[in-house]
């Protein structure tokens, strides 16, 4: 009789890898779950060949179902064939018309202009039709007579009797809001399959690391192994930087720029689309901020000129070191110290959309005014700063944004500033630099947040111990920073106000607000009927609209995080603290959906200032020849679309790390509770990705009209 086998004892690296090592071990599987997936892919092909994207037709336009990418490019339909055979006296009456009884559509008239229910008027294309004065005049739209200016002047003194014109007609002058193509669908279908995809692939593959925090993965804050250059090696811009002239020198000539649009703003046409002061602030400033911030952090506050004005005139001098004379009070330190700046991103955003600043240039030139004086009344009022770092919403946003920046000013040496007892960084030094406008100091700033690149620190460091250098993006994310309740309020209204503004920019918008305000007039709730059917009445609606945008997306990620907290096994760690550590993890996605989004108005709608720089004042001159020129896109179509694939694939991806190496931090180490924590929020990802990609498939309403 045999003896039975014996297995010898396995090396413990040659042991078959626990479940727990794979965190897809389940999702895996066998030949079942590969035959699944084989089968999933196909059915997917077939349905991607099978379907088409279809943009919904704008309120009272030509009802067709077309590619959203082909709606600039699909032909005029030809003029029908006039039928010139004589009548053979057989032919039958012709039927009457039927009627068409469909609900707030109107009709297109004789001009392809069609007009909804609460006189919102678009052409066939879709596109938005602005008129200078309202429709109050007669049935057809038309005002009789001269306005009462022209009458009073005419009653000085004059050839002409008054009366002779009572039955003339104004013509109005028409601005329209275009359209601008979508993502074509074969770039969404690719852009869906790669968030997917991607999406599976990072987690099953840094799932395995045991803690892919890299080095000083505990929270060590001198271990910050990231890329970085030092550019103050040249000698030349360390000197400069620590010259006084060095910030006034690019303040300047942005304070006189700003002057001048103020000015241009207020004296010059107020007609949409003939005034250069709203090009340059929402079309170039504005969109154009998010790429300089992506790149150079917060530079727009190194020459800002909100705060330059009022600093100058209180220190009577644009060079010296003086202090200035104000109440120096501490600013208060409410529970959530960035709530001014969170207000008034919202309100500007909604003064924006709902009251059409764009296309206001009076309006645009007086927010410009405000924010002038809202720094001085801050900087009257409190020591240091307090307007960068708690009150202005763009300081917050473009702050939020540069923790992905690739600019820093930071420490050279950590021992060096451990030594030092002076702290002159933070409480300025005598005859050299100010104190630190945030209040931020060297020794412990480790993200760009609160920066403001004003070189403050550098000119009063008295050991030489700070530098400007290049660094990989995202480094402020990747590695251990601060949380605040504050500053993960304002982490997700800036996601959720990102998309929202895109939503409000397509016709879809239009429609269901449309048909919000019909509902409500219709059905006349607590008797506010009338209200609606007023002439704020849109205004109301769009608030509407906006709050719930603003809090569902809100509570949606709360539940998110309960759903983390739920999931992880770990009690121990709240809620609350989800909330606030991953808000920051939708910085990345936030930024590069709102570079496509903004890549789509810059390169679109660049030809305008080249139109207004011969007509900066709709005054009707032509100083460069230009001021006629064919509105035309800046690169092709094919090539934008691809940039913003791109760009939201990269925020995508930037988010599953920053979320994976957040999820360890979480935790301190624990591995299985982050990994569930970071498939959870994975799902959540994917979700706000695809937003992304439908918002940017849908044709959008050009940010400022044109005559």
């Amino acid at each position: 009789m045999s003896e039975p086998r014996r297995r010898l004892p396995l090396h413990p690296s040659q042991r078959a890898p626990s479940p727990d090592d794979d965190p897809l071990a389940l999702l895996r599987g066998g030949r079942f779950a590969r035959a699944f997936a084989v089968v999933l892919g196909v059915i997917g092909l077939l349905w991607i060949v099978a379907h088409q994207v279809e943009a919904a037709a704008p309120e009272g336009g030509v009802e067709v179902i077309e590619k959203v990418h082909t709606s600039l490019r699909a032909t005029p339909p030809k003029p029908p064939v006039e039928d010139i055979t004589p009548d053979r006296g057989d032919t039958p009456p012709p039927k009457p018309p039927v009627e068409d009884i469909t609900p707030g559509r109107g009709d297109p008239d004789e001009r392809g202009v069609s007009v909804d229910r609460f006189g919102q008027k678009r052409t066939a294309s879709g596109a938005l039709i602005l008129e200078d004065s309202d429709n109050s005049g007669n049935d057809e739209g038309e005002e009789l007579g001269l306005s009462a200016q022209t009458l009073d002047t005419l009653d000085q003194g004059g050839f002409f009797d008054p009366e002779a014109f009572a039955d003339a007609k104004v013509v109005k002058t028409k601005a329209y809001v275009h359209l601008m193509p979508g993502l074509p669908n074969e770039i969404v279908y690719v852009g869906i399959g790669l968030i997917l995809l991607l999406s599976f692939v990072l987690f099953e593959r840094y799932g395995k690391r045991k803690d892919p925090r890299g080095s000083g993965g505990g929270g060590s804050r001198d271990a910050r192994p990231y890329w970085r250059f030092e550019l103050t090696r040249a000698r030349w811009l360390a000197r400069a930087m620590k010259q006084r002239w060095f910030q006034p020198a690019v303040q300047l000539p942005v304070v006189l720029g700003f002057c001048a649009v103020i000015v241009a703003g207020f004296i010059g046409s107020q007609e949409p689309g003939r005034n250069i002061a709203p090009v340059l602030t929402w079309n170039i400033w504005w969109i154009g901020l998010i790429f300089l911030v992506m790149f150079a952090g917060n530079l727009w506050c190194f020459a800002c000129p909100w705060t330059a004005i009022p600093d100058w005139v209180m220190r009577r001098s644009l060079l010296a070191v003086r202090r200035i004379r104000s109440l120096g009070r501490a600013y208060p330190r409410f529970r959530l110290w960035m709530w001014p700046a969170i207000v008034l991103f919202a309100f500007v955003t909604w003064l924006e959309l709902a009251y059409d600043a764009a296309n206001r240039p009076w309006l645009t030139s007086t927010l410009a005014l405000l924010m002038v004086a809202l720094a001085w009344l801050c900087l009257v009022l409190f020591d240091r700063k307090a307007m960068c770092r708690y009150v202005c919403f763009v300081g917050r946003v473009s702050g939020q944004y540069a923790t992905m920046a690739m600019l820093e000013l930071r420490r050279r040496d950590n021992e060096t500033c451990r030594g030092c007892e002076t702290s002159d960084c933070f409480h300025g030094r005598e005859g050299a630099g100010y104190p630190c406008p945030t209040g931020e100091y060297m020794g412990a700033m480790n993200d760009n947040q609160y920066c403001t690149l004003c070189t403050e620190c550098v000119k009063s460091c008295p050991h030489d111990n700070i530098a400007l250098n290049l660094r990989s993006s995202g480094a402020d994310l990747l590695h251990p920073h601060r949380a605040k309740l504050d500053e993960a309020y304002m982490a997700i209204l800036v996601f959720i106000v990102s998309a929202f503004h895109g939503a409000a920019m397509i016709p879809l918008w239009k429609s269901w607000e449309a048909g919000l305000r019909g509902w409500l007039v219709d059905h006349d709730l607590l008797g506010s009927g009338a209200v609606f059917a007023g002439s704020h009445g849109g205004v109301l609606v769009f608030t509407i609209m906006m709050l719930a945008c603003i809090l569902a997306p809100g509570l949606l990620y709360w539940l998110l995080c309960a759903a983390m907290r739920l999931i992880s096994g770990r009690p121990d760690v709240s809620t609350r603290k989800l909330f606030v550590r991953f808000a920051y993890t939708l910085l990345p996605i936030a930024l590069f959906y709102h570079l496509a989004h903004n890549a789509t108005h810059v390169f679109w709608e660049w030809s305008k200032l080249r139109r207004l720089v011969s007509d900066p004042l709709g005054w009707g001159s032509d100083f460069f020849g230009t001021a006629r020129a064919p509105l035309s896109a800046l690169w092709e179509p094919e090539t934008i679309w691809y940039m913003q694939l791109a760009l939201v694939v990269i925020g995508h991806v930037y988010g599953i790390f920053v979320a994976q190496r957040e999820a360890f931090r979480v935790y301190d180490g624990d591995r299985k509770a982050s990994l569930r924590v970071h498939m959870v929020m994975i799902v959540g990802m994917v979700a706000m990705s695809l937003l992304s990609l439908w918002l940017l498939a849908q044709p959008m309403y050009m940010r400022t009209a044109d005559i």
